[in-house]
């Protein structure tokens, strides 16, 4: 035994070097030293986005007035001269803030919700879903312009976000080009086909990346997302790609996050009192070089992203085909037969002043495997 203390000794001291540093801070570790307000928002945004996904498919028009509704609170903030977390009416982060509610929610969740609700002709919905990925878009490149603060890991996830917004260009432009909408509505359900699985995966870790600057606890909205995702895909039963469903569950996550973080952050004093984790309990994530190991793998990611989409704009959607027609092949119902019936009546239009090659062109060759639509 004499013999074993110097070893455990040993390995006692190595133990407490290495775990200590990570530990160190002048917090306890028990409940009531970790316990803050935030715990209760973060639970309240997991219930909304719960509530929103159900909502979003038995009531979608009521969801869609809901969105329309949550603009009220900028509204009487700015009448009643009321912050929201702290923010002034008319102030810079006030403005930004409020600009995001009109292109997240009133561009972007609204529509996709009355593409559940509302039977729209094919041709209506491909228009609507443009500006949403426009939007989605311009949701990315809106960070470049934020100050760096001289952060190299900054940088780094800034060049992945210029390359996941060039393949997003360039996979819209594929889809485009192949006949193919960036929405199509089935069964009343609107599969998105403007992304693929690879880009959501290096968009997540993009976003996660540039959340975590505002504050850790507001990559919670890229989880939750994927959680609509997959409730969406279980809730449908057919065994679609998950990436289908990202077109709808995002803008409904989104929009819900932003309504019910700016209802609290203008009317309930618990929580935009509150003194906020980063001041708390700051995590300097973006000092962290496993963190920008984590950034610098996901810029190449994105390069690789980049270079499929360029190769499906060239040279054809190859896998992502077999997406549209896991999507075309799914059971009519009555919404189907009348999207059918408008695009036959479409494709009718164009036959009369083009003839039967018009007709051809438009519905895709049978069985060419690149029909934009099914004609029976």
């Amino acid at each position: 035994m004499e013999a074993v203390a110097p070893v455990v000794r040993m390995l006692n001291a190595v133990n407490n070097s290495l775990i200590d540093p990570c530990n160190a801070t002048a917090r306890g570790y028990d409940l009531s030293a970790l316990w803050h307000p935030y715990i209760l928002l973060y639970t309240g945004h997991c219930l909304v986005a719960a509530i929103f996904a159900v909502i979003s498919l038995y009531v979608p028009k009521v969801t869609s007035l809901i969105m329309l509704a949550s603009g009220l609170t900028f509204l009487i903030s700015a009448l009643a001269g009321i912050p929201i977390w702290g923010h002034e009416p008319g102030t810079y982060l006030w403005l930004g803030v409020f600009i995001k509610w009109l292109i997240v929610d009133l561009a972007a969740t609204v529509p996709v919700l009355l593409m559940r609700g509302c039977h729209f002709s094919p041709k209506v919905v491909r228009l609507m879903g443009i500006p949403i990925y426009v939007i989605l878009g311009s949701n990315v490149v809106w960070t470049m312009f934020m100050d760096s603060e001289q952060m190299a890991i900054v940088y780094v996830n800034r060049v992945c976000g210029a390359m996941i917004t060039i393949a997003l260009i360039l996979h819209c432009a594929a889809v485009c080009r192949a006949g193919y909408g960036l929405f199509e509505v089935r069964g009343g359900f609107p599969y998105g086909f403007g992304t693929s699985y690879s880009w959501i995966l290096c968009y997540t870790v993009w976003n996660i990346l540039f959340a975590a600057r505002i504050g850790i606890g507001t990559t919670l909205q890229d989880f939750l997302f994927w959680a609509l995702m997959a409730f969406y895909q279980y809730w449908e039963g057919h065994n679609l790609p998950i990436e289908l469903y990202f077109g709808f569950a995002r803008p409904v996550q989104l929009g819900s996050y932003i309504a019910f973080t700016e209802f609290l952050g203008a009317f309930v004093p618990y929580f935009y009192e509150a003194p906020t984790l980063t001041d708390e309990q700051p995590l300097p994530i973006y000092s962290n070089s496993y963190i920008l190991f984590i950034a610098w793998m996901n810029m190449l990611w994105s390069f690789c992203v980049v270079f499929w989409a360029g190769q499906r704009l060239v040279c054809g959607l190859g896998f992502f085909q077999e997406r549209f027609e896991a999507v075309h092949s799914l059971k009519g119902s009555d919404s189907d037969v009348a999207e059918m019936e408008a695009l036959n009546d479409e494709a009718k239009e164009e036959g009369e002043d083009g003839g039967d090659e018009s007709l051809l062109c438009h519905c895709g060759r049978s069985g060419s495997g690149r029909s934009g639509c099914i004609l029976s």
